[in-house]
């Protein structure tokens, strides 16, 4: 099926379109139009988003955390700690495009959660119980 995509300014549309004919070329172009637009800098920028072993190895590269790291995730209700399994997981639940940088298996019941953002704010390093009472203690020494 042949997508039929369209966008203007920062809006943009997509939708599946008919099926590609019986021996037609796949091919899919991105047309820029605008004024004071640099070829190199668009192509440079467009490239590093594609899907190639090279930008996968530098995107994992960038992570924070290693599989088998343990960490602590934000889970609303708590931060819970689990150990990551995975990097740049995808599942047929997530949105269309979407890859989270880490999967995560939590510690209290084995199941599998995925980090969304690679922020301390949703998945951070495990803190041990030592680290925690000595930031207590250095706190309790400045006041």
């Amino acid at each position: 099926i042949t997508p039929n995509d369209q966008g203007v300014h920062m809006i943009f549309n997509g939708d599946w379109g008919d099926k590609w004919a019986e021996g037609e070329e796949r091919v899919s172009k991105l047309v820029f139009i605008g004024k004071n637009l640099e070829p190199k800098e668009l192509a440079e920028r467009f490239n590093a988003c594609l899907a190639t072993p090279e930008n996968l190895r530098r995107r994992v590269e960038a992570l924070r955390f290693a599989i088998g790291d343990k960490v602590e995730c934000n889970t609303d209700d708590e931060w819970a700690s689990g150990t990551v399994v995975a990097h740049m997981y995808r599942d047929d639940l997530m949105p269309p495009g979407m890859v989270a940088p880490y999967q995560i298996m939590l510690d209290n019941d084995g199941g599998l959660i995925w980090a969304p953002a690679d922020v301390d704010c949703v998945i951070r390093a495990k803190t041990t119980r030592s680290e925690r009472k000595g930031r207590g203690s250095r706190r309790a020494k400045l006041e």
